[in-house]
């Protein structure tokens, strides 16, 4: 919890309210993703504002303030991990590898809309922050605000609360992702509450947003960055 009874859930509802505002900024600029079927963000500073803004609110201020023992997010001696839980984390994060490439395999990488292509220290610069992002990410909705709803509600209830807003985040996505993020959202909470920690659903999350972009633009670097 946080440092008084109320703060917890204010916080959360500070944290989601002011991400999904900004994300909805950047979408009304289309510049919501890095790259998309629709082209390239069209401002580059209002993603990477997007960007920071979630590493701060999601991660940096409520550890910062929270009083959850580090352990939540990380293993510790208290929640050892047995070989057929790191098997577990390696079969799902493959999984969602797979899935991230063959979702990446639908855009057109030479299409009109993706050209000219950004310098690679944008491309690197992104990479950087799109990192600390998903782990961010991890670290409140199925860390901080995961943790707090199952002190109150019973699991089942705290992972349906737990995924109605994180589904809601991807509205902006577009309804495909949305609902493509409900079961996602479902395996990454069960593996959070199984493990004790936020690491695994850090892991598959990684992966599955690898899996996406490392293809993209593996594909991409036969175009030329530079172009």
């Amino acid at each position: 919890m946080m440092d008084m009874p109320s703060l917890g859930f204010v916080y959360h509802g500070f944290a989601f309210l002011s991400m999904f505002l900004v994300s909805w900024w950047a979408y009304s600029k289309n510049s919501l993703k890095f790259f998309s079927q629709n082209g390239w963000a069209k401002y580059n500073s209002l993603h990477f504002f997007l960007l920071t803004w979630g590493i701060m609110v999601w991660a940096v201020v409520p550890t910062i303030l929270s009083r959850h023992s580090l352990s939540l997010l990380f293993a510790s001696d208290e929640n050892p991990v047995s070989t057929i839980q790191l098997l577990l984390v390696f079969g799902l994060s493959a999984l969602a590898f797979l899935a991230g490439r063959s979702q990446s395999k639908k855009l057109d990488v030479n299409s009109g809309n993706l050209l000219p292509n950004p310098s690679l220290v944008v491309i690197l610069t992104y990479f950087i922050f799109r990192f600390l992002f998903l782990i961010s990410y991890e670290i409140w909705f199925r860390g901080y605000f995961l943790d707090d709803l199952t002190s109150i509600f019973s699991i089942p209830v705290a992972i349906g609360i737990n995924v109605f807003f994180y589904a809601l985040i991807h509205i902006l996505g577009g309804q495909k992702e949305a609902l493509g993020s409900i079961l996602f959202g479902v395996i990454l909470c069960l593996m959070v509450v199984y493990f004790g920690n936020v690491w695994p659903a850090i892991i598959i999350h990684l992966s599955l947003s690898f899996g996406y972009e490392a293809s993209f633009f593996a594909r991409k670097l036969k175009t030329g960055f530079e172009k």
